[in-house]
């Protein structure tokens, strides 16, 4: 939250004023107690997480994981390209997320574009106010409330996230384990991350798009 709006609803002004040493040592403001005992627990649940977004540059939220040039050609054949889809999806029982369609035809002869278009994910960033990042791929509002359901209603995606309980996963999940290390490889420990991105460079994740602008 902004300096200014935090400085005036504590009236750091009345706190510093010229009173005597004894009113501003015993006032119920002080800042260090204040930062000390607001947990990052709470400082996350007690605000929205299109908040919690947009209020930190995601640029700062992403540094740690060196996402700067994730998706550089955004090309769903390169995602795909170089590792089995049954490797990428053996922790995720996603099995039954492919059945029915052949995963090699939708990674190999349709950008990501087509593959988004066609499915109209109108629902993938109306919650975290990721509009600008997904306005070419009209995945508008694919994070709203967290529903992946939603998501992929079209590709039964219920099946896909039933063994994660994505709505578990991320509310009982404390927001302090997810922001205080930012590690991926610990985040997506479950989802074998490491198998994942092998054969592609995660330094290649946002080239082509800024990540603020994410």
């Amino acid at each position: 939250m902004m300096i200014t709006t935090f400085c005036s609803s504590m009236m750091i002004t009345t706190f510093c004023s010229n009173d005597d040493y004894n009113f501003m040592w015993r006032s119920s403001m002080v800042i260090t107690t204040f930062c000390s005992s607001m947990m990052i627990t709470t400082f996350c649940s007690s605000m929205k997480m299109a908040t919690f977004c947009s209020s930190m540059m995601m640029a700062t939220f992403c540094s740690s994981m060196m996402i700067t040039t994730f998706s550089s050609s955004m090309m769903i054949t390169t995602f795909c390209s170089s590792m089995m889809i049954a490797t990428f999806c053996s922790s995720m029982m996603i099995t039954t997320f492919c059945s029915s369609m052949m995963i090699t035809t939708l990674c190999s002869s349709m950008m990501i574009t087509t593959f988004c278009n066609s499915m109209m994910i109108t629902t993938f960033c109306s919650s975290m106010m990721i509009t600008t990042f997904c306005s070419s791929m009209m995945i508008t509002t694919f994070c709203s409330s967290m529903m992946i359901t939603t998501f992929c209603s079209s590709m039964m995606i219920t099946t896909f996230c039933s063994s994660m309980m994505i709505t578990n996963f991320c509310s009982s999940m404390m927001i302090t384990t997810f922001c205080s290390s930012m590690m991926m490889a610990t985040y997506y420990s479950s989802m074998m991350i490491t198998t994942f991105c092998s054969s592609m460079m995660i330094t290649t994740f946002c080239s082509s798009m800024m990540i603020t602008t994410f």
